[in-house]
C-alpha cells in the first residue's frame, strides 16, 4: 500500500493587490523602465509609489497600510559578512535593513508576501528579511547592470501575473535572460535570486476578481517533497550550520554553494579593492611593502579557495602585480644611487686643471648615466627624480662641453689635440 504525499497549503495574492514601490537614490541609474514594468500590470495592482522617501515618510507608510509586495529600485549594498544590508531610500540618506526590522514585521504581519529588490548586491538584503520571515524575497545577488535588471523585472511580472506560480514564473523569467548572455552581459541568468523562508506555502497571484481563498494542492513531485522535508528539518534544529550567517542562510546559499565560501569571497574581494586603490595612491617603496603585506595578511584565506575560484585568481594577479612593481621600485632606486653616484665623482674629478681627455671622459660618464635613467618609466615612484637628475647631467654636460671649448682656444704644449 503507498502512502499518499503530503499536501502543501498554496497562498493566493489577491486578484487586485496593493504593491508599494520605492524608488531610492537614481544616481546613474534609469528607474523609469522599472516604473513602466509596473504600470503595465494596470489594473490588477494597486501601487503606490514613493519617489526618494525622506526616513520618516518611508516608516509612516509602511505601518499605516497594508501591502502585498513591496518594490525598492535604486542603490544597495550588502555588509560583509552577509546578514543584511543597506538602501539608498534617497540622495541623502540609507537604511539598513536591521533599522527596519519592527516596521517589516508588522508589514509582513499585515499581509507582505513578497519582497523585490531590483537593486545591486542583494544578498545581505535577503538574509535580513528571511529572518523576520518575510515569505518571498527577490534579490540581484551581483551588483546588474540596468538592462538586466529592467528585463528581469517584465518578464517576472508578465508571468507571475497571468496566475503562474511565483517559483514557476521567476525561473523563466530568468532562463529568458539567457540572450543577454550572449551580447555584452555573460552570466546574466545567474543574476536574479530568490529566497524563501522555510515556512511560506507556494504563492499564486489570483486570477479570480472575486476573490481566491487559500486553497490547497498536492505536490507530486520529490524535489518539492525533499524541500519540505529539509524546511521542517531546519526548523526543528535537524540541520544546522555553524558557519550559517542566519537561522535560514541554507536556503539562501543552495545556489552558491556555501554561505561560508560566499563570506570568505566577499571579505577577499573587499579586501582586493582597497589593495588597488593604495597599488594606486602609493607615494614610497614602504606603501608599496605595506601593501604586500595587506595581501599576505589573507593568504590563509586564499587557501580555503578553489584554486579556479575567480576570487583566488584575482588574489593571485594582484599579488603578482605587486610583487612586480615592488621589484621593478627596488632596481628603480639603485639605479638612481648608481648615477647620482657617477655624477658625485664627475664632479670629484673635473676642475680648472683637468686635461680635455679627462673633461670628455666625464662627459662619457655623465651620457652613460643619464642613458640608464631613460629606463625609468613615468608610471614609477622615481621618475620625476631621475628626469629632474637628466636635466642637471645634460646642464653638466653643456658645462664642460664649453670648457673644452674655452681650452681648445689657447692649445699650449700640454694640452692634447682639439
Amino acid at each position: 500500500m503507498h502512502k499518499s504525499l503530503p499536501t502543501v497549503s498554496t497562498t493566493y495574492l489577491p486578484f487586485r493587490l496593493r504593491l508599494l514601490a520605492i524608488l531610492g537614490n537614481s544616481e546613474g541609474l534609469n528607474l523609469e523602465e522599472d516604473v513602466q514594468s509596473l504600470r503595465k500590470l494596470g489594473n490588477i495592482v494597486e501601487i503606490k509609489l514613493l519617489e526618494e522617501p525622506s526616513i520618516k515618510e518611508l516608516y509612516r507608510i509602511l505601518w499605516r497600510e497594508k501591502w502585498d509586495i513591496l518594490f525598492f529600485a535604486g542603490h544597495s549594498d550588502s555588509e560583509e559578512d552577509l546578514k543584511t544590508g543597506s538602501i539608498a531610500i534617497n540622495s541623502q540618506e540609507s537604511l539598513n535593513l536591521q533599522q527596519l526590522k519592527f516596521t517589516l514585521r508588522n508589514a509582513r504581519q499585515n499581509g507582505l508576501k513578497l519582497a523585490i529588490f531590483n537593486s545591486c548586491d542583494g544578498l545581505g538584503l535577503a538574509n535580513a528579511l528571511v529572518d523576520l520571515r518575510i515569505p518571498y524575497i527577490i534579490v540581484m545577488r551581483e551588483p546588474v547592470p540596468d538592462q538586466v535588471a529592467q528585463e528581469f523585472l517584465e518578464l517576472f511580472l508578465q508571468k507571475f501575473s497571468k496566475g503562474i506560480s511565483l517559483h514557476k514564473a521567476f525561473r523563466k523569467a530568468r532562463e529568458q535572460l539567457e540572450y543577454l548572455e550572449h551580447t555584452e552581459y555573460p552570466g546574466a541568468t545567474l543574476i536574479p535570486e530568490i529566497v524563501q523562508h522555510p515556512t511560506a506555502q507556494p504563492l499564486i497571484w489570483s486570477q479570480d476578481p472575486t476573490g481566491q481563498p487559500e486553497q490547497t494542492a498536492t505536490l507530486v513531485w520529490w524535489k518539492q517533497y525533499r524541500k519540505i522535508a529539509l524546511a521542517t528539518a531546519l526548523l526543528l534544529g535537524v540541520v544546522a550550520s555553524a558557519l550559517a550567517v542566519s537561522p535560514y542562510s541554507e536556503f539562501l546559499c543552495e545556489p552558491l554553494g556555501n554561505c561560508s565560501v560566499r563570506v570568505t569571497e566577499r571579505s577577499i574581494t573587499k579586501t582586493l579593492g582597497e589593495v588597488t586603490n593604495l597599488n594606486d595612491a602609493v607615494q614610497s617603496i614602504a606603501d608599496i611593502e605595506e601593501t604586500l603585506n595587506i595581501l599576505n595578511s589573507i593568504a590563509n584565506k586564499i587557501n580555503t579557495l578553489a584554486p579556479e575560484n575567480q576570487v583566488s585568481k584575482d588574489y593571485f594577479y594582484l599579488q603578482t602585480t605587486v610583487e612586480r612593481r615592488l621589484e621593478k621600485e627596488y632596481n628603480n632606486q639603485q639605479l638612481l644611487k648608481e648615477t647620482e653616484k657617477i655624477a658625485q665623482q664627475v664632479r670629484d674629478d673635473t676642475n680648472q686643471y683637468s686635461t680635455v681627455d679627462e673633461m670628455r671622459m666625464a662627459i662619457r660618464d655623465l651620457l652613460i648615466a643619464r642613458q640608464k635613467l631613460q629606463t625609468i618609466k613615468p608610471d614609477s615612484l622615481f621618475y620625476s627624480q631621475a628626469q629632474k637628475l637628466q636635466q642637471n647631467y645634460d646642464s653638466r654636460v653643456e658645462a664642460i662641453e664649453k670648457e673644452i671649448a674655452e681650452r681648445c682656444k689657447f692649445p699650449v704644449n700640454w694640452q692634447p689635440r682639439c
